[in-house]
């Protein structure tokens, strides 16, 4: 463990004289001890994976491989030694888990209405729906990765045409990422720069309750910022930020009815981007 002095010096021995000591690194400790329980690598994996905290969060899934037996093709668990695999958690991943919390609140209060009934009928829990279709994931993930590698060529958008005029020339490098940034301009068309979610500003007509509220009202409707569809697109599927950061990060307050209408207008976003309803009008704010 290495201590950072007043003076702004690194030190490997603790630089604070008795008491003020023992509680510094009891809080060293802790702090410690809670980001490699964050970071701990589930039993089901093995001992082989290193707990790393820099790799974020993660998901457990068990990897399968499809062999031909006598009556047909069968998917059969393929991981090493028996053990499941870790793979890194995007912002789908999160948001998925969050909703799968939310809807145990859900089946609750569908178990105390029908207790409060006549009970004539056998209970059945409401089926939780996903808060995107796979389609939908696998889209948004394409897209992270289109992002990435584009961003990862070295190329500008200003020299695409020389580029154009080089892979003519058959070189496979540049016909890839020529392929690639043609692919990612669809991608942009399609998501276009219509709002995700619009400021609504106050109308001057608008009667008011008290000064002190229009003044607190009026406050944050201009810290509030317009959402645009490319830049939700952007903040989910490529910064990996879950619809309450997104809003968060624009001054909107994160309630159900706000997430649902962003949730709704990235939905219709990557459904453009699989080619789905083109002619819809983009500003769905």
């Amino acid at each position: 463990m290495i201590w950072v002095d007043p003076a702004g010096r690194a030190r490997l021995d603790c630089p604070w004289p008795g008491d003020a000591a023992a509680s510094r690194k009891a809080n060293a400790r802790a702090a410690y001890a809670s980001v490699m329980s964050g970071a701990a690598v589930p039993f089901e994996c093995g001992s082989d994976i290193v707990a790393a905290p820099a790799r974020g969060g993660t998901k457990v899934f068990t990897p399968r491989a499809v062999t031909m037996t006598a009556s047909g093709p069968r998917s059969r668990p393929d991981g090493y030694a028996g053990r499941r695999a870790m793979q890194m958690a995007d912002a789908f991943d999160v948001m998925t888990e969050q909703a799968q919390r939310r809807h145990a609140a859900v089946v609750a209060k569908a178990r105390r209405e029908w207790e409060k009934g006549l009970r004539d009928k056998e209970f059945r829990a409401p089926p939780f729906v996903p808060p995107f279709t796979v389609g939908q994931v696998v889209i948004g993930r394409e897209y992270a990765a289109l992002v990435e590698r584009c961003a990862a060529s070295g190329v500008k958008c200003a020299s695409l045409e020389a580029l154009r005029s080089a892979a003519s020339g058959g070189g496979d490098r540049e016909v890839a990422i020529l392929r690639d940034f043609q692919r990612l301009r669809v991608f942009e068309r399609r998501i276009g720069n219509g709002l995700a979610k619009e400021v609504r500003r106050l109308r001057p007509g608008k009667p008011k309750s008290s000064t002190e509220a229009a003044a607190k009202r009026a406050l944050i409707e201009r810290q509030r910022k317009a959402i645009l569809a490319q830049t939700l697109v952007d903040s989910v599927c490529v910064g990996e930020m879950s619809l309450t950061e997104v809003l968060e990060a624009h001054g909107w307050a994160s309630d159900h009815k706000a997430r649902s209408a962003l949730r709704h207008a990235l939905c219709s976003a990557l459904d453009r981007m699989r080619g789905f309803d083109l002619a819809r009008p983009q500003n769905v704010g």
